[in-house]
């Protein structure tokens, strides 16, 4: 698990003031139609006029100020982890990621592209943050640990009956790229984001404290265990497929209002009989469980009269 999250809501729209002049240097168009800078727009009008100053928002509101501080946040990891890379390879996905739909409780599968590549370059951000060796390309990502080769196939679904769908397309791309059974060969990770399947857009992760935070891996597992049928008999996985990784990304109200995180959770399931490329795997990703000193932002607080659960 780790915790994506900056100083103070100046200092996320200070840096991401520089995108233009990134952008410009890759050679993608910046545009102020697109999606990135609706939301920094979003985002600036919806701002406490003075520090500390609480502001009376509505629910929807609310929602719609996390949701764009969110995925403004993972953009920020994006642009910190990932500005060196080859242009020619960040530049035809930084193009997609720009696109779609100001509010993600809006997007439809035929306008999803945006969200589903900015999920690519968010995962390779978050692993290379952790200090993970982690390449982007086709497949999506290479990881690279202890000369054991990984290739990663992300897949960002609506629905359960996409989960099944997305494990077969990126169990099928996998082995076109690469992926084989024998051992010392590269193995395949089927990585399926969760984040639109359980949040659509709207749901909110609430909890009194930090150390609440676990609640959230629960729910990836009890969903994964409820849904397990849908392709336990109709994907067919064999040893070239290490693992298969269900990640959860979703904005966090701590304390009834008091900070802000963006919460990132993925949870590793064992796919090839051989355990041992998934030992290598957890080693690669074990900074990701260590707990993280949290450091969080001040948000509008929000009316909890109505709050019932950890998800709303």
């Amino acid at each position: 698990m780790m915790e994506l999250t900056i100083p103070d809501q100046s200092s996320l729209l200070g840096d991401l003031a520089a995108l233009d002049s990134w952008l410009a240097a890759l050679g993608v168009p910046s545009r102020s139609t697109d999606r990135i800078h609706q939301l920094v727009r979003l985002l600036t009008e919806l701002k406490p006029q003075s520090a500390g100053a609480g502001v009376k928002i509505t629910t929807e509101q609310r929602r719609a100020y996390m949701y764009a501080l969110a995925e403004l946040i993972e953009f920020h990891q994006i642009y910190t982890q990932l500005r060196t890379e080859d242009p020619h390879v960040l530049r035809p996905k930084l193009l997609r990621a720009l696109s779609g739909t100001l509010d993600p409780a809006d997007e439809s599968i035929s306008n999803s592209v945006g969200r589903n590549t900015t999920f690519e370059l968010a995962l390779a951000a978050e692993w290379r943050r952790a200090g993970v060796s982690v390449m982007i390309g086709e497949p999506d990502l290479k990881v690279m640990f202890d000369q054991q080769e990984f290739l990663v196939e992300c897949k960002r679904p609506f629905d359960w009956s996409g989960v099944s769908r997305g494990m077969k397309d990126a169990n099928r791309q996998l082995k076109k790229n690469g992926a084989r059974p024998r051992h010392g060969a590269a193995k395949g990770v089927i990585a399926i984001s969760l984040s639109r399947v359980i949040a659509s857009g709207e749901q909110i992760f609430f909890a009194d404290t930090m150390s609440d935070k676990v609640k959230l891996q629960g729910i990836i597992e009890r969903s994964v265990e409820a849904n397990r049928w849908r392709w336990s008999n109709s994907v067919r996985i064999d040893d070239s497929i290490a693992a298969v990784l269900f990640h959860l990304t979703l904005p966090a109200d701590i304390g009834g209002g008091d900070h802000f995180a963006l919460l990132s959770f993925s949870n590793v399931y064992q796919a090839s009989r051989d355990p041992r490329p998934l030992v290598l795997l957890n080693q690669a990703m074990e900074p990701l469980y260590r707990e993280s000193t949290p450091r969080l932002m001040k948000v509008h607080p929000p009316d909890l009269s109505s709050h019932s659960g950890p998800l709303r």
